[in-house]
C-alpha cells in the first residue's frame, strides 16, 4: 500500500493530537482539585424505603413498618486505582443521612484529581473524635441532635436510629420498635466499611462524579445474624428496644454489609 505525503502528514497530525489529549488528561490527573457527590438511596431488600406507609417482611417472619431511618457517616477515605489513599479532612468528615429529613446527599470538596475505585468510611462517630469533647464538635452535635441521632452528651451519639412498628405470628397485635446503634461503656460499635465502585469515579477540575449508594435497612435485623424483635420485648409486652448488649454487637456487624454502590455518574447529580 502506498502512502501519499498528505496521508503521512494526516497520520502524524492525528498522532500528535492523541498524544496531546493524553498529555492533557495526565496533567489533569496529576494536578488540581475537584469534587465528588455521594448519594444514598435507602431501601429494604431491594424495595424503596417508604416511611410509615409500606410494610416489609423479613426472613424472621416479622413484618415491619418503618417510621425512621437515619444514620451518621464519617471519616471518608477515597482510594485511587493505584492504591493511593486520600483521607478527607477529618474536621469536615461527619454527615447525617436521614430518610425522614430527606438528607440523602454528601458533597466532598477539594479532592485531588484522580481515578477513584474504592471508598472507605465509618458508620458512626469514632472514639477519637468523641473524646475531643463537646465544644470541639458542637456544630455537628447540633445537626445530629436535630435529627434524633443523640442521647445525652455523656451517652453520646446514635450511629443509627431505626424505628417503627412490627407484627409477628408469635405476638398479638402491632408493637413498636426502636433500634439505636451506638457505642457505650461496654463496647465500641463504630464500624468501618469499604466499598468497591463498579466503575471508576474520575475526579477532575472539570469533572465531578456522583456515586450512587444503596443502603439496605433490612440488613440491620436480617443480615448475617438474624435478630428477632419479638425477643427484645419489654416486660409489659408493648414494645421492643435494642440499644445495647449482644444483640447490638451483632447488629453492628450486620450493618457493615448494609451499603453497596449501584453505579457512578461521570459528571454530576443524576440518580
Amino acid at each position: 500500500m502506498k502512502f501519499s505525503i498528505k496521508n503521512i502528514f494526516a497520520i502524524l497530525a492525528m498522532t500528535s493530537f492523541l498524544a496531546s489529549c493524553s498529555s492533557d488528561d495526565d496533567s489533569q490527573i496529576a494536578s488540581g482539585n475537584g469534587e465528588m457527590e455521594l448519594y444514598f438511596d435507602n431501601s429494604v431488600s431491594g424495595d424503596d424505603l417508604i416511611l410509615g406507609a409500606s410494610t416489609y417482611t423479613n426472613s424472621n417472619n416479622e413484618t415491619l413498618k418503618i417510621n425512621r431511618f437515619s444514620y451518621i457517616l464519617s471519616n471518608f477515605v477515597l482510594i485511587k486505582d493505584d492504591g493511593t489513599e486520600v483521607v478527607y479532612d477529618k474536621e469536615s468528615s461527619y454527615f447525617v443521612i436521614s430518610e425522614e429529613a430527606q438528607l440523602n446527599t454528601i458533597h466532598l470538596e477539594n479532592i485531588p484529581a484522580g481515578n477513584y475505585t474504592k471508598i472507605r468510611f465509618g458508620l458512626g462517630v469514632d472514639q477519637q473524635r468523641y473524646l475531643q469533647g463537646e465544644t470541639a464538635q458542637q456544630s455537628f452535635w447540633d445537626i445530629a441532635d436535630a435529627n434524633n441521632l443523640t442521647w445525652t452528651w455523656s451517652t453520646g451519639y446514635k450511629f443509627i436510629s431505626f424505628e417503627g412498628s412490627f407484627t409477628t405470628p408469635t405476638l398479638v397485635g402491632e408493637k413498636t420498635f426502636q433500634v439505636h446503634q451506638g457505642s457505650n461503656t461496654a463496647t465500641d460499635n463504630y464500624r468501618e466499611i469499604t466499598v468497591t465502585l463498579p466503575n471508576t469515579a474520575r475526579v477532575r477540575t472539570t469533572e465531578s462524579p456522583s456515586v450512587h449508594f444503596i443502603a439496605d435497612a433490612n440488613k440491620i435485623l436480617d443480615g448475617n445474624t438474624k435478630i428477632k424483635l419479638s425477643e427484645a420485648m419489654n416486660p409489659a409486652g408493648t414494645s421492643a428496644a435494642i440499644m445495647g448488649g449482644e444483640k447490638l454487637i451483632s447488629i453492628a456487624s450486620n450493618t457493615t454489609s448494609m451499603f453497596v454502590v449501584d453505579h457512578v455518574h461521570a459528571g454530576g447529580a443524576e440518580h
